[in-house]
């Protein structure tokens, strides 16, 4: 990829990844009503509409992560040498992770256990803090509790610049992956065999999930703390299409070419919802599992569809909502944890809750992004991983001066002439 190609920005994908990242408030704010998922164990307010709901935002809204993933992580590698490729990804994904992990996970990991105790039986925070109970959620990794997403992704990163450095500009395996893609554009360009595309993307999915499945111990931790191997390869697939697009313009092209018929392809696959259960065959797990795949990869192609057609503009707006998507991100979590144990005593309308629920959580997330990581170095450093503060007070004062009412016409006319 050219330098050129690597400095565009595409505000079409930073969008989708920004107002996913926003719309994991309503998906975890929903499964405090979920019956399927009872998250808050104090609260008995629960409808099946929830578990449509959140069953529904899992299908595309973390597969969508891992595509934007990869893709900017080529585009990082593009234009930055691999040491600084590295440091870029500690700082930005590294670093929020490890603070979030110390400190709002924990503090949600406290009121689970809070809840869950008998009356009168919890113990302090700090006298759980070293606790059975403590030691057991690092070393099962529910320590990360949202942030898995951010855990798999290291290891990806890892990867990818790993392969950078080891293999030369000029190396043939880098010009046969680009012109694969190439190929692969050319091939299912059209709408029809796009549709077939989709299916071979399911298929590919599937087969993964079925190998990954027979490595022995493969849902066993890699590492205690960590992940298992088949959680941390299975949405690894969408991180390589993600590699791949930012590879051949011509394969993003054909993946983000809205066609008519994707919003009912999409809107099929949210209403069905397949998922595979512990009832059903072999034969009949395999299919569903299949189905799921395709469901995934229609709503990835057609959020990354309908954000190209829609948002390809970028502007002050979609700039400061993709600055604050991972402090939404980040935050939300313990947030919704919080606001939801404080509407266990309520009686209100389970819809009312739900939306006040999600706007508390969004709203005191967007209060903290603004007043503290945007203005203070290190809250921005550890939540944000950047420390690029002056130059948001130098928008701010330039924003500032332009919205700055004129003076009247004499003192304009003094000014110009002295």
């Amino acid at each position: 990829m050219t330098a050129e190609a690597g400095r565009k920005h595409y505000h079409d994908i930073d969008g989708a990844r920004s107002v996913l990242m926003f719309l994991s408030v309503a998906l975890h704010a929903g499964t405090v009503y979920a019956p399927a998922r009872p998250w808050i164990t104090g609260n008995t307010e629960r409808h099946d509409f929830f578990d449509w709901l959140i069953f529904g935002f899992h299908l595309f809204v973390t597969p969508t992560f891992f595509f934007v993933g990869g893709f900017f992580a080529v585009l990082l590698l593009s234009r930055r040498a691999v040491g600084d490729f590295f440091t870029n990804r500690l700082l930005r994904t590294g670093v929020p992770l490890v603070t979030i992990a110390l400190s709002l996970n924990m503090v949600e990991h406290y009121l689970r256990y809070v809840d869950a105790a008998a009356p009168g039986a919890a113990a302090s925070f700090f006298g759980w803090v070293g606790s059975p109970e403590f030691v057991a959620i690092w070393a099962d990794g529910t320590w990360a509790l949202h942030l898995w997403f951010l855990v798999s992704l290291m290891p990806m990163f890892l990867l990818a610049g790993l392969v950078q450095a080891g293999l030369p500009a000029n190396s043939r395996l880098r010009s046969l992956s680009v012109k694969f893609s190439d190929r692969l554009a050319t091939l299912f360009a059209g709408s029809a065999a796009f549709a077939l595309f989709l299916l071979l993307l399911a298929g590919a999915n599937t087969a993964n999930y079925v190998v990954a499945g027979q490595i022995p111990g493969s849902y066993q931790l890699i590492f205690p703390g960590f992940q298992s191997w088949y959680k941390l390869v299975s949405e690894f697939p969408f991180f390589v299409i993600g590699v791949m697009a930012a590879l051949s313009p011509t394969l993003l092209k054909t993946l983000v070419t809205w066609r008519p018929w994707m919003p009912f392809a999409a809107a099929a696959a949210l209403y069905f919802q397949p998922y595979a259960n512990p009832d059903q065959g072999m034969l009949e797990s395999l299919a569903m599992l299949f189905a799921n795949q395709l469901s995934i990869w229609v709503l990835v192609l057609f959020i990354l569809q309908f954000f190209h057609r829609f948002f390809l503009d970028g502007g002050p707006k979609t700039s400061w909502l993709a600055d604050c998507a991972l402090s939404m991100y980040l935050f939300h979590h313990c947030l919704v944890y919080i606001y939801g144990r404080w509407m266990v005593p309520l009686d209100w309308p389970i819809a009312l809750e739900f939306a006040l629920l999600t706007a508390a959580a969004a709203g005191t997330v967007i209060l903290i992004h603004e007043f503290a990581v945007r203005r203070i170095g290190w809250v921005r450093l550890l939540f944000n991983g950047k420390t690029d503060i002056e130059a948001i007070r130098a928008r701010r004062a330039k924003q500032a001066g332009k919205n700055a009412p004129l003076p009247p016409a004499p003192e304009r006319q003094a000014g110009a002439l002295g």
